[in-house]
């Protein structure tokens, strides 16, 4: 629990930068990316990740101030992981238009994904065969970059192993795990992993005596919401950055 009390600072600043991300200057390194990738700008997108992030961990303290679920917050810590390294891995680009490359990487995913929800649940095609082409047009017109990029997969362990690598954990006190650890952790958890939950859960006695019962162990708990906390302030102090005028 200690570890639970060292991030409440963290968790009210991360509450309270991500609700306050104002859109970047137009002369901005953020700017001139969302100027690259418009409709779809980069700082939306930034923006929406840091709300994905905070929300989720807001409702992870929330839950641990009441109880220790058993499965409950692991969903959610895994989601603001992933949702803070995507932010990250676009804020951290080395240029502005691999940047761009970036989101509009993502948002091409995101459109292939609504496609097929909108497919599944309206049961008609959509809006998404305009959108995917001027995803692709705004791609084209990159300077430096491999147009086929655009059609790789976007995919969480790659993304959250990079920034892993750009932020390593020992150089601060919040994150106990690396991000990649704490996503799969959490995946293990999040889709029932039988085999990995032995190991991740811990057994307690049952208070009917009937042998033990399985519950959540607070160590990986505190220590992988602390490294989703940090991760997450990270992406915050990252967009103040690149949407800092140069001096």
């Amino acid at each position: 629990m200690r570890q639970l009390e060292r991030c409440k600072p963290a968790l009210i600043r991360l509450r309270q930068k991500s609700a306050q991300l104002p859109p970047p200057p137009t002369n901005s390194w953020l700017g001139r990316v969302d100027a690259r990738t418009t409709p779809f700008e980069s700082s939306q997108q930034a923006r929406v990740f840091a709300t994905v992030a905070a929300d989720n961990l807001v409702e992870v303290n929330n839950s641990l101030k009441r109880r220790l679920p058993l499965f409950a917050t692991y969903s959610m810590i895994r989601s603001a992981v992933e949702a803070a390294s995507l932010a990250l891995w676009i804020l951290d680009a080395k240029s502005e238009d691999l940047a761009a490359s970036r989101t509009l990487r993502i948002y091409r995913q995101n459109i292939e994904s609504d496609r097929t929800l909108w497919s599944t649940v309206v049961g008609k095609a959509g809006y998404h065969d305009g959108l995917a082409a001027r995803a692709e047009q705004c791609h084209r017109a990159l300077r430096g970059i491999d147009h086929s990029s655009f059609e790789m997969a976007v995919l969480s362990t790659s993304v959250i192993e990079r920034v892993d690598n750009g932020h390593p954990c020992e150089n601060a006190g919040l994150d106990v795990f690396r991000g990649l650890e704490v996503w799969r952790l959490c995946s293990a958890v999040t889709h029932a992993n039988q085999v990995s939950l032995v190991n991740i859960l811990e057994a307690q006695p049952d208070p009917a005596g009937a042998g033990s019962i399985r519950t959540s162990r607070i160590s990986i708990v505190a220590a992988c919401y602390s490294t989703a906390l940090h991760r997450a302030n990270l992406l915050v102090d990252a967009f103040a950055r690149r949407s800092a005028l140069r001096r």
